[in-house]
């Protein structure tokens, strides 16, 4: 992952993993998830892509997983 632009490239090809955030609905209030305000919007797009990498066996998006499967 790239800290400067948050883009994420995988080995071996360097293809590009293409990951948009969701639409948000609201704050957050009653969902049971947390809003996590920073100046820069870049920091919880880096943040928020890592922690859905690190639970890659809980990805299930089928975009995503198309992806990373074509790059294995």
């Amino acid at each position: 992952m790239h800290l400067g632009s948050a883009d994420i490239l995988m080995e071996p090809d360097g293809s590009y993993l293409c990951i948009v955030p969701s639409r948000r609905t609201g704050t957050g209030s009653g969902t049971g998830k947390v809003f996590l305000p920073f100046e820069d919007d870049r920091l919880s797009l880096i943040l928020s892509k890592a922690f859905l990498l690190a639970a890659d066996t809980a990805i299930t998006d089928e975009s995503i997983l198309a992806q990373i499967r074509r790059g294995i």
